[in-house]
């Protein structure tokens, strides 16, 4: 069966504003931890300007296992990974059709990064007990960046999906937000009920 992809595709000016955002977002989320990354290392005595509480806290985060899964510091891949989605943006807003391919790796190194995501979530609400709140700037800025990729892509035919599929996704492209505003508040509520410490502080102010 010949493949009727188109082997160009030129992304839509939302799906650049998109992702020039939620890059932009993330690569602040993975700056900040960087940088107190670098103070918990000169100051280790100090607490850190976002350990806000028990609940709400970076240091927990930067010191544990999770927060270096393959090595080194996490931040230090988004600092590598979020210049990535503006890039593509930057290029989307210019009107620059890019191979097929392109948005292939592109969208799966998305999925990659989501499952990451997804995972330091689960490890953080669950097993450390805690929420860094850069991490969760993070977090919000994948959901953000995923879903109107992955529609996009589907309809587009920068993934592969059978005809009906892409005809869907096609149709509905710019409304992947809906899925990614369902997952963040999955996420929040998850939090608030698992952590019931961070509700507490939030309603003391």
């Amino acid at each position: 069966m010949n493949d009727t992809r188109p082997a160009q595709i030129a992304a839509p000016v939302w799906l650049g504003v998109v992702l020039i955002i939620t890059g932009l977002l993330g690569l602040l989320g993975a700056f900040s931890l960087s940088v107190e990354r670098i103070e918990l290392l000169l100051h280790p005595e100090e607490a850190l300007g976002c350990d806000l509480n028990p609940f709400l806290t970076c240091s927990g985060a930067i010191e544990s296992d999770q927060g270096a899964v393959f090595g080194f510091p996490n931040p230090f891949l988004g600092l590598m990974a979020f210049p990535a989605p503006i890039i593509m943006g930057v290029l989307t807003l210019g009107r620059v059709a890019m191979p097929r391919w392109v948005w292939t790796i592109f969208s799966i190194g998305v999925l990659g990064a989501i499952v990451l995501v997804l995972w330091l979530a689960q490890q953080s609400i669950f097993v450390l007990g805690f929420v860094c709140p850069w991490c969760f700037l993070v977090w919000l800025a994948m959901y953000a960046m995923a879903f109107p990729l992955w529609t996009w892509a589907f309809g587009a035919g920068a993934l592969p999906a059978p005809a009906g599929l892409r005809r869907v996704a096609a149709r509905y492209s710019a409304w992947g937000w809906v899925l990614s505003l369902t997952l963040a508040v999955i996420l929040v509520v998850t939090i608030m009920i698992a952590l019931p410490g961070i509700p507490r502080f939030l309603f003391a102010f």
